[in-house]
């Protein structure tokens, strides 16, 4: 636990000296011109969140980038810690009055609420249920990029590889391996519950339900929210990549309900999240779905034609998936390993074509309970029930609560058209008094606050609605997609709501009075469950060192001098038995002359055997 709190610091002082410079130039000129370089209103640096969050994915896209030449190791934090010298003298007096100013916004009660959140969590994260696919393949992927950084045809050693998450760099840059000792003796594996922190920090804003005495519909996401990380907390301690894009999601979807329902009308901070939901694709790349959100602040650029601030973030996306990119070919020989829709790099370690698409299949049968590729093609109707049946009892809950919100949101859906095309009939009657009727248009589109505007709402649903879908007909196991299904009937119910207690003071206190009680309950009961998960961990010897993988029996083979492990008894290998592959592979090294038997140079399949017929 005490080598979690000394990585959580070194990775707040390193993130938040490495966001805080990234959004510096999208809070200037906002006293002056009014308007940022990024089109910001000076707003979207105020939460510390977004400040941490901008570092994590700039130092995520860092580590991608030092691992094109190296081991993210000793060298790749040296360099980093240096970035962050020069910041912390060169930025010094902005960062000064930035501190003064959350000082002055914290009261001592927060201070002490925060500082007893930071160690739950370090507790959760400090020992827990290692996930099965961590010691399938997470931590060897870790270590992979710890000591080579990408390998070509890597992921013919191990496919699972080739799945190429962006939250691996990130961990082993943050893992401390190099420290070595008898503490760091597999780094640690702390980055998961830190973003889980962030994500509780966020969802403690709901704290302000009480000074407003109105029930917002980010109250019912944060609900949902503090209900996953209780889910969470047992596994936190596994670097799991379906967790960590579940936060992120979680906190992206939670941060665009406070900017909907604060009236924020600039298009930067929309564009900044749709930036973070980038990188949540480069963390798992069926998130994918959830990037349509960017069509708000794309379409408000395009209507004013601000076409360099178009052209910012376009070149911030692209740069922030470039690695990632370059990252997968160089692994797999495939832009997004296993869809194979893009065949553009003839490179010698390409997986092959059919075993991609196998594995493809391979996922979302497995996640439909059906366990035989060959059946792939099995109607929603030959599985769902089973599927369903196999569920936990609170899954189900949310899971039809999700498939009953997918008819009640396009409800709210066509309400808010409706609204908004009356507003257009009476636009059209009074076309005549343009000028007051543009006046009185604008001050319409300033919603009182917790307000969410028609068409914001329509945009907010029907991405929500169609990540449900994607997500229920591509590959539903839960953890793949545990916000969809949160989110989903959390959002759509929260905003029937609020609309149906009005705009009577009487309604809204009610309903105020209503929410608080549920969720005084629903704390209840969570802490009581959560107090007893505790309990039952307490006597584990995990309060200075972390809980490790986990070591595994496994047999050896030989690829070209190379002495690869295998799985014993083909399930999970860990972290200290490297290099693994989940079988014996039918692959040779692609080193040759003075480099031959030299793994940093891949894998690919064997031709030795080819050459001979």
């Amino acid at each position: 636990m005490l080598t979690v709190l000394f990585n959580w610091g070194y990775i707040f002082v390193t993130a938040f000296l490495i966001g805080f410079v990234v959004l510096l130039p999208f809070e200037r000129g906002g006293a002056a011109a009014g308007r940022t370089p990024g089109g910001g209103t000076g707003t979207v640096r105020q939460k510390m969140t977004a400040v941490l969050m901008a570092g994590l994915a700039a130092v995520t896209v860092y580590s991608q980038v030092f691992s094109l030449f190296a081991g993210v190791g000793l060298w790749a934090n040296v360099l980093l810690v240096a970035a962050c010298a020069v910041i912390a003298v060169v930025c010094r007096r902005p960062l000064a009055v930035y501190w003064r100013e959350r000082a002055g916004q914290c009261s001592r009660g927060y201070a002490v609420f925060l500082a007893g959140l930071v160690l739950l969590m370090a507790y959760g994260t400090s020992r827990g249920y290692m996930h099965v696919d961590t010691g399938l393949y997470h931590a060897q992927a870790i270590r992979w990029i710890e000591e080579y950084g990408v390998v070509p045809g890597l992921g013919n050693l191990h496919s699972r590889f080739a799945y190429n998450s962006a939250a691996f760099p990130l961990c082993a840059v943050y893992s401390m391996r190099w420290l070595g000792g008898s503490l760091f003796p597999e780094g640690i594996h702390a980055v998961q519950g830190f973003l889980a922190l962030l994500v509780g920090i966020q969802c403690s804003g709901i704290r302000t339900l009480a000074a407003r005495r109105r029930v917002r519909v980010s109250d019912f996401v944060r609900v949902g929210g503090i209900y996953y990380l209780t889910v969470l907390f047992g596994e936190m301690v596994s670097p799991a990549s379906d967790y960590f894009a579940m936060l992120l999601l979680l906190f992206v979807l939670i941060d665009w309900l406070d900017l909907l329902e604060s009236g924020e009308k600039e298009a930067a901070p929309y564009a900044l999240l749709s930036l973070l939901l980038v990188f949540t694709v480069t963390v798992k790349l069926s998130a994918a779905v959830i990037l349509l959100l960017v069509l708000k602040p794309a379409v408000q650029l395009l209507r004013e034609k601000r076409w360099k601030e178009i052209g910012l973030y376009l070149g911030l996306g692209f740069g922030i998936a470039l690695p990632w990119l370059i990252r997968g070919v160089l692994i797999s020989g495939w832009l997004f390993y296993p869809f194979t829709f893009l065949d553009l790099f003839p490179v010698d370690w390409k997986i092959e074509k059919g075993y991609a698409d196998c594995d493809s299949k391979e996922i979302q049968v497995f996640a439909r309970l059906l366990y035989d590729v060959n059946l792939y093609g099995t109607p929603f109707s030959g599985w769902a029930g089973k599927w369903f049946a196999s569920l936990k009892g609170l899954e189900k809950l949310w899971v039809a609560a999700s498939a009953a919100c997918t008819g009640l949101g396009a409800v709210t859906i066509v309400g808010a058209g409706l609204r908004v095309w009356k507003a257009g009939l009476e636009e059209r009657k009074n076309r005549a008094r343009e000028k007051e009727i543009q006046k009185k248009d604008t001050q319409e589109n300033r919603p009182e606050a917790g307000v969410i505007l028609p068409w914001d709402w329509i945009l907010y649903a029907a991405v929500l609605i169609t990540g449900y879908f994607f997500w229920q007909f591509s590959a539903p196991l839960v953890r793949y997609g545990y916000v969809y299904v949160l989110a989903l009937p959390a959002a759509v119910l929260g905003y029937c709501y609020v609309q149906a207690l009005g705009k009577s003071e009487k309604g809204r206190r009610y309903g105020y009075y209503v929410f608080g009680a549920g969720f005084v309950l629903f704390l209840a009961f969570k802490a009581v469950g959560l107090a007893g998960g505790m309990a039952a961990s307490a006597g584990e010897p995990y309060y200075v060192r972390q809980q490790g993988y986990g070591s595994f029996d496994a047999v050896t083979y030989d690829v070209d001098g190379v002495t690869v492990y295998v799985p014993a008894d083909g399930g999970q290998i860990g972290y200290d038995k490297f290099p693994s592959s989940p079988r014996i592979q039918n692959i040779e090294l692609r080193g040759e002359g003075e480099h031959a038997g030299d793994i940093r140079y891949g894998f690919r399949e064997n031709r030795k055997e080819e050459d001979a017929q």
